[in-house]
């Protein structure tokens, strides 16, 4: 009888255990995906940062790319009437003739312009043997082109005593043009007298003598 007791005693010890060791193996399982759902949360709000982040970035970047439209339309629409150089028409002639060592060269036209990121006077001069050409750099003196070719041919000659400056010139352009900015000038002679040609974007080109400061 106490054998049999004994037996009963350990088979009932026995299943508890069995049953203990299945509890804690649900309770694992079960566990187990709040684990889970805590990682797909946390990996969520990492997503949205980055996510906030990459927007912020794109709307920093069109803000700048705004900025450069902004900047482009204005430099588009500054003309030469609104700027001064360091390096004058004055100054301009004077290292012609200084240049060529020679105040008998006769300058045929004087063209100021915009030409590969600089401005630029461009001279172009004939004495009878040969023929000249100069490119100065406005803003900073230096000799861009020179050069110096036999040419027997002869030309007109600018008259350059007592003109009026091109800032006068171009101011005058513009109120008789109405509207738009410089684009560029040239001072040549035509019909026998020396004039400004004035380049107007967004408005009409100009003649001005040069002497008079007559719009023609």
């Amino acid at each position: 009888m106490i054998t049999k007791k004994w037996i009963k005693m350990g088979m009932l010890s026995l299943s508890a255990t069995v049953l203990l060791a299945a509890c804690d193996n649900d309770d694992t399982l079960e566990t187990t995906p709040v684990e889970d759902e805590t990682m797909t949360d946390e990996q969520t709000d990492d997503e949205v940062e980055e996510t906030a982040e990459e927007e912020a970035s794109t709307e920093d970047d069109t803000v700048e790319e705004d900025t450069t439209e902004d900047e482009s339309q204005e430099t588009s629409t500054t003309g030469l009437e609104s700027m001064i150089f360091e390096f004058n028409l004055d100054d301009a002639i004077d290292l012609f003739y200084e240049t060529f060592e020679s105040e008998d060269i006769n300058i045929e036209e004087i063209q100021f312009e915009h030409d590969d990121n600089r401005f630029v006077y461009e001279f172009e001069g004939w004495d009878g043997e040969y023929e000249y050409e100069l490119d100065i750099d406005a803003e900073t003196g230096d000799i861009i082109k020179q050069e110096k070719d036999d040419n027997d041919d002869t030309e007109d000659s600018l008259d350059l005593d007592g003109i009026i400056s091109p800032q006068e010139a171009m101011e005058t352009a513009l109120e008789a043009s109405g509207s738009g900015y410089v684009e560029e000038w040239k001072l040549e002679v035509e019909d026998g007298r020396t004039i400004y040609k004035i380049d107007i974007e967004e408005g009409d080109d100009q003649e001005i003598d040069a002497h008079t400061g007559d719009v023609l």
